[in-house]
């Protein structure tokens, strides 16, 4: 099935209506009802990274790079799907951090089950997806967003992943980013992150004189139109991997500084086998 056709059999969601964002100049907001809600909606969102920011500055230190072919500014402009590695649940937080643009997650629905904490999911532009199925409702909200010029961000992996199950390691990625963007014609944007796993360790929230370092790249966005999906997964694939590599030659991370599970981040994994 085409994705033409893909969109034709999706169920609607209801209509976003567009207003310009009044508070920001990072894209449009995408309200679903009064401006009052849209003012309400972009200053949450600002305030949210700001705070992010303000909490993560003691402790992490981001680095940012953009990688050959990524032109001259990190921002990527008009309606794009930026794809990432996913290595621990600080990533959403410290790639929005990095971008001076709204980026709108597809997060997984696990985490609206708190309604103070889904209110304020949806009010920072996030979207639930059921991982357990292929969720059409998502990808609708998806297409709406690309629509309005919105940076939507996904981890194609489907889950915090390291070693031989992530991209990254060999696997395949989901195919729900792919089609997401085949669906409106919009590029990829590739970015990878390194470091960020290291914050499971509870030492690195103690007081210390060195900020635990973390490796953002931005890679150049590539389209994926009118490939099937599996040829699209594959060039997905292929990016992000060759964005790892140029990332770590450029930053010269070493063995320790690549993606380990939260498990032996946390120490467990010794623990276990100590006890074995």
């Amino acid at each position: 099935m085409s994705a033409r056709e893909t969109l034709a059999v999706l169920p609607k969601a209801r209509k976003i209506k567009i207003i310009p964002d009044p508070i920001s100049r990072s894209g449009l907001c995408n309200p679903r009802g009064s401006r009052y809600r849209c003012a309400v909606q972009n200053v949450s969102y600002h305030a949210t990274r700001t705070a992010v920011r303000m909490l993560l500055a003691p402790l992490v230190r981001l680095h940012v790079w953009r990688a050959p072919g990524a032109g001259d500014d990190t921002e990527p402009t008009g309606a794009a799907v930026l794809v990432a590695n996913h290595i621990s649940h600080f990533d959403p937080p410290l790639i929005t951090a990095a971008f001076r643009r709204s980026i709108d997650w597809m997060t997984t629905q696990e985490f609206y089950a708190h309604r103070l904490v889904a209110a304020w999911l949806h009010s920072v532009n996030t979207f639930p997806v059921d991982r357990s199925r292929a969720d059409r409702r998502a990808l609708r909200v998806g297409v709406e967003r690309l629509r309005a010029g919105r940076l939507v961000g996904m981890f194609p992996e489907g889950g915090i992943r390291a070693g031989e199950t992530s991209i990254l390691g060999g696997a395949l990625p989901k195919g729900g980013a792919t089609t997401l963007a085949r669906l409106r014609d919009a590029p990829l944007v590739p970015c990878v992150i390194f470091g960020s796993d290291r914050l499971y360790e509870a030492s690195r929230w103690r007081p210390r004189l060195q900020r635990t370092p973390v490796w953002l790249a931005v890679g150049a966005p590539f389209s994926v139109d009118g490939l099937r999906g599996d040829v699209a997964d594959a060039q997905l694939a292929r990016a992000l991997r060759e964005l790892a590599t140029l990332t770590i030659a450029h930053f010269q991370l070493g063995p320790d500084d690549l993606p380990a599970t939260p498990q032996h981040r946390k120490g467990r994994d010794a623990r276990r086998t100590i006890a074995d």
